[in-house]
């Protein structure tokens, strides 16, 4: 990784000591510090006052004596005034006190919230309230390579983005962002993608809010250019979703993209996740852009998402009515090892990485590796390769290149292409695979593959794993492996794609 430049050392701490780094150590934020609500009291405005009544006595005269003979003149009465009755300054003070109550009352009750004006509105420069984290987010590794202002901001923006996905909300991170029109057409597709997301979960018959969730950052490379540092890792994750009672559904190898500003404030972003790659693709059709253009995807997308939503609880409400009228028909010679398949899965799906068997093609960099290992999975239940027919009728992998010829060398297309493999379904017959595509979705079992649509598109092949089932037994979910991203134990309508078909994979033919 280079250097940072000189004008990003005094936000990095490029030339003091670094700590040894250690993976997997928390990055937690301090919780915002709240004032002490304000009181208002008239106290000291309505008290009353203590006044000194003074008693004034009238003053002793001296005694005239009367001449000899005279009789003592007469002395005047004291003068005794009447003392003023006490009832008036009783009334005074319990008024007061009544005043004083009422006003401590009405202060405690309409206290405002710390940092508000006489308005109630939060003055500038205050923060709201910290809503509490459900999680949260850690560098695995390549951490301490990154300005300060940069780990802050990322560990801000995925904390963010998952606690508006654990409450199926949208998420608010305008303030992350830079004020170029770019950065703020990245900011309202990141939001428009999140709350997409969480849209299509609030729609399905489970409930998908989380009880936790874990991410992780894997740095792999930052570079400058000038004072911006452009920065890609690896996201992982590991969730609770609220229905599966505490079981952890695992995500791993989602590749960001971010361009950071001088202040840590993020001008660029690019995240190949299904969500994110729909809204993106979607956008990018948009006659008009910015902020209009962002609502007219999420408008679109959510309205199809309903419509397949609602497609998939009409198969349900088929398969209730009658469980056992959903078969096909198809026979085969040769049963097909289920869970070998779903072992083969296992072992092939990494938790915080992505693992790959050496021994196939690897093809994440060429749009995916989501159908050669489902592939895998059918070879390792037992599904031989079938090197006869045309092209679309060839389900086979001998080396990287491809072959369309009846022999067994190179690969056919139906090994890693969704589109291709569900046309090999369909087409073949005879030896090889036996499998009904199309089948009810609750007919699946583990073993199946799953294909997901969006916009018109077949995108993503999965394997299924268990069959999820509501409190009267009945399939209302299901769990699934994948490639492309590594998936294991994920719940089938976590994803954005909400247009599902199912293949059921019955065996073989010799």
């Amino acid at each position: 990784m280079a250097n940072p430049p000189e004008g990003w050392k005094y936000h990095s701490g490029a030339g003091r000591r670094q700590a040894p780094e250690q993976p997997g150590r928390p990055v937690r934020r301090a919780p915002a510090k709240r004032a002490a609500p304000r009181r208002s009291s008239l106290e000291t405005r309505y008290a009353p006052q203590a006044q000194k009544r003074q008693v004034r006595r009238p003053q002793q005269q001296p005694t005239r004596r009367a001449p000899s003979g005279q009789p003592a003149p007469r002395q005047a009465a004291p003068d005794r005034r009447r003392r003023g009755s006490l009832l008036p300054w009783g009334l005074a003070a319990l008024i007061s006190c009544l005043i004083l109550g009422f006003t401590f009352v009405w202060s405690t009750q309409h206290a405002l919230p710390a940092g508000a004006d006489a308005s109630g509105a939060l003055t500038e420069g205050e923060p709201a309230p910290a809503v509490q984290d459900l999680g949260e987010c850690v560098f695995r590794s390549g951490g301490d390579a990154l300005p300060q202002e940069v780990q802050d901001t990322l560990t801000e923006w995925f904390v963010r983005c998952y606690n508006a996905s654990a409450r199926l909300e949208a998420p608010q991170l305008d303030d992350l962002y830079g004020q170029s029109a770019d950065a703020r057409e990245a900011c309202l597709l990141d939001e428009a993608s999140v709350d997409f997301i969480s849209q299509v979960r609030a729609m399905q018959p489970v409930d998908l809010t989380m009880t936790g969730f874990t991410i992780g950052l894997t740095v792999e490379d930052c570079s400058w250019e000038g004072e911006n540092i452009t920065v890609t890792l690896q996201e992982d994750d590991q969730i609770q979703f609220a229905f599966l009672d505490g079981r952890t559904s695992s995500s791993c190898g989602i590749e960001n993209t971010f361009t950071f500003s001088a202040d840590g404030k993020i001008l660029a972003h690019e995240k190949t996740e299904d969500g994110f790659n729909l809204v993106r693709d979607v956008y990018s059709r948009q006659s008009s852009g910015g902020e209009s253009g962002v609502q007219n995807t999420l408008s679109q997308l959510t309205a199809a998402a309903k419509a397949d939503v609602e497609k998939l609880s009409s198969q349900r409400q088929q398969y209730l009515a009658d469980p056992d009228g959903q078969s096909s028909g198809l026979s085969c010679d040769m049963a097909y090892d289920r869970q070998a398949a779903v072992d083969y899965a296992r072992q092939w799906v990494g938790l915080t990485a992505m693992t790959r068997n050496p021994q196939w093609g690897i093809y994440d960099d060429y749009g995916g590796n989501c159908n050669n290992f489902t592939s895998q999975c059918l070879y390792a239940g037992g599904i031989p390769m079938d090197i006869y027919g045309y092209d679309t009728q060839q389900w086979k992998w001998y080396s990287d290149v491809p072959n369309s010829y009846a022999e067994a060398r190179g690969r056919s297309s139906s090994w890693s292409g969704v589109d291709e493999f569900y046309t090999y379904v369909k087409e073949n017959s005879g030896y090889g695979l036996v499998a009904e595509a199309d089948a009810n979705l609750y007919t699946a079992q583990p073993g199946d593959v799953l294909q997901y649509g969006a916009d018109g598109e077949w995108k993503h092949s999965v394997l299924v794993t268990e069959v999820i089932s509501d409190t009267s037994g009945q399939p209302v979910d299901f769990l699934i492996a994948s490639n492309t991203t590594d998936r294991i134990d994920w719940p089938m309508s976590a994803y954005a794609y909400a247009d599902v078909r199912l293949i059921h994979v019955l065996g073989y033919n010799s």
